[in-house]
């Protein structure tokens, strides 16, 4: 289905709900699990597939504790996090069928920055502060009443979900790859007191500039959220901004912290398995094929 037809759905959805705004000037951003409407300063967020709709209120309960200790609630930026985050507006109705069913969040503003810029003034500052804040609310309370904890067999179940689902779509040489890179990450220790955003880059980070720099002024997409180990956020930076920048922030932190660019390279290997397995499984063809390239060619 075309975009404008998609968006002209959700529109009504929200009028049939009786969403205040509902109506001109409204914008789309599709992605793989959601889609998100941005009317103003709110945006709608619908789930694509029923496992995203069921889920929808543990997520936004997530979103609450998240924006609450980090200082500040309703504005959701304070001392942990130090960058907003979407707050929840309203109740969830996860009653309501795909097409229907939304969260209402505060819209957050701010610009993404890719690879290019990588060597902007403060960037690598920023993040190990905001990967501090994220240990910090691994340790609050309410998050961690409100966070699922990683499973301590999460790498040995995904390499066996990879191999029943994607190694029947793979050529030999991709089999092989693919082994290759599951045996590694499945020595990798999932488990750690932090919360893991779990989708740290890429268009998740909103930026600022400041007098120092750029400064991070939002982050989006907590449907990964779970207490433990940030080598699976670090990772998600490298991927964005690459493994010198990645390095360079680790360095920042490692006065406080064990080093975690080993065990990152390790996941960051797996994320085109990462997109393809959950794309396999929703029936999504061009995540699916995206992901699947370098085990098919």
């Amino acid at each position: 289905m075309a975009d404008d037809q998609v968006l002209a759905g959700y529109l009504a959805a929200l009028r049939i709900a009786g969403e205040p705004g509902a109506a001109g000037g409204a914008e789309l951003r599709r992605g793989q699990f959601h889609d998100v409407v941005l009317l103003g300063g709110t945006a709608y967020r619908f789930p694509r597939d029923e496992i995203s709709r069921r889920a929808l209120p543990s997520r936004i309960a997530l979103l609450r504790a998240v924006a609450g200790a980090s200082g500040d609630g309703a504005a959701g930026a304070g001392e942990a996090l130090r960058a907003a985050v979407p707050w929840p507006v309203g109740a969830v109705r996860e009653d309501l069928p795909l097409g229907q069913c939304h969260a209402r969040l505060r819209r957050v503003r701010g610009r993404p920055l890719g690879r290019a810029g990588a060597a902007t003034p403060g960037l690598a500052g920023e993040l190990a502060r905001a990967l501090d804040g994220l240990a910090a609310l691994g340790r609050h309370p309410a998050v961690r009443a409100a966070a699922p904890a990683a499973d301590p067999a999460y790498w040995t179940r995904f390499a066996g979900d990879v191999r029943a689902v994607l190694f029947p779509l793979m050529t030999g040489a991709g089999r092989r790859r693919a082994e290759a890179e599951l045996g590694a990450v499945c020595t990798v220790d999932p488990m750690g007191g932090a919360l893991v955003h779990g989708d740290f880059g890429g268009g998740n980070l909103l930026w600022s500039d400041g007098p120092a720099g750029v400064r991070l002024t939002g982050v989006l997409d907590w449907d990964e959220a779970h207490l433990g180990s940030q080598a699976d956020d670090l990772a998600s930076l490298a991927a964005t901004f690459g493994w010198p920048l990645a390095e360079q922030v680790d360095a920042i932190r490692q006065q406080d912290h064990s080093p975690t660019i080993p065990a990152a390279r390790l996941i960051e290997a797996t994320f085109a398995l990462q997109q393809a397995l959950p794309a396999a499984r929703a029936g999504d063809a061009a995540s699916l094929a995206d992901g699947l390239t370098r085990y098919t060619g």
